[in-house]
């Protein structure tokens, strides 16, 4: 619909960017606020209120959504069947880089280079398919997952690194307490482990100090946080949604409290201080973890 000089009156029209969606016109400009396509504007007397605009900084933008997050699902699943695969000849190879057990033994020099790969294979099948539909489907990762940098998202990143860490900690102790058992992260058992290979030892520590914040805040705080606000749910629900599997992919049972809280922060600092700031909030978890590792 237009006005009498030939431009669109404000109202909701489908999202340019979206096909699932629809995007509020000012009269001027698009504007952030997003809704379904089931919704009708008609039936409101207010359409500008009726749904919730949802406004974030680094709003997410592109045509993918909750089809690419079943594609991840996918491609992480495939990743794991493949490193086990890769994992095979080294068994041959080079028995000694394994316990009777059948685990790595990261003692060894081959052991602790097996742990090594196989955590760079995981960390590239968890960052793939949220770089390819980033690729496909807007003008790449950054503009897709709303990676900004400015002192804002510092400031918000380096504040909620620290909260992060904070509420981790806590968990971590109270989780100890209640089952009268040591709670430890598996990275940090696995680096502490690694005495075979000094080089495979700083690479493994640099995966996690820097890998693991930019792949997992890619994958769950970019691909899956974003395909929920987009889809025009709260920015809440995305957190949790994007915080739980987080924190269950990291298949530690006794560290579930800290790793949901953690998640629950990591989507809070997404919210108001973009994907860049909720990577930085996880690198500093990571490094200072990293650190503690070295000084032990």
């Amino acid at each position: 619909m237009t006005d009498d000089t030939g431009q669109a009156v404000a109202g909701w029209y489908a999202d340019p960017a979206d096909p699932h969606l629809q995007r509020y016109w000012d009269g001027a400009a698009w504007t952030t606020a997003t809704a379904p396509q089931t919704f009708d504007p008609l039936s409101d007397p207010a359409p500008v209120e009726a749904p919730e605009a949802h406004v974030v900084y680094g709003q997410p933008s592109g045509t993918w959504g909750f089809g690419d997050v079943g594609w991840f699902v996918l491609v992480v699943i495939g990743t794991i069947i493949v490193s086990a695969v890769l994992v095979l000849p080294a068994y041959f190879v080079a028995p000694d880089a394994f316990t009777d057990a059948g685990g790595i033994n990261a003692a060894t020099a081959a052991g602790s280079w097996v742990l090594t790969a196989s955590q760079a294979v995981f960390f590239a099948g968890l960052a793939a398919w949220p770089l390819v539909a980033a690729w496909r489907k807007s003008r790449g990762w950054r503009h897709a997952y709303g990676f900004v940098v400015s002192r804002r998202a510092v400031g918000i990143g380096l504040v909620g690194g620290f909260v992060t860490l904070a509420a981790m900690l806590a968990l971590t102790s109270l989780t100890a307490k209640l089952l009268n058992e040591e709670v430890t992260s598996a990275g940090a058992d696995a680096a502490e482990s690694m005495s075979g290979s000094a080089v495979a030892f700083i690479l493994f520590l640099v995966l996690i100090a820097v890998g693991a914040p930019f792949v997992e805040e890619l994958a769950f705080r970019g691909l899956v946080w974003g395909a929920v606000v987009k889809h025009g749910w709260s920015p809440w629900w995305a957190t949790v949604i994007a915080g739980v599997p987080f924190a269950l992919l990291h298949v530690e049972p006794l560290r579930v409290a800290p790793l949901v809280a953690a998640g629950i922060v990591l989507g809070v600092v997404r919210h108001y201080g973009g994907l860049g700031g909720a990577m930085l909030a996880h690198g500093v978890v990571n490094i200072i973890g990293a650190i503690g590792i070295v000084a032990t």
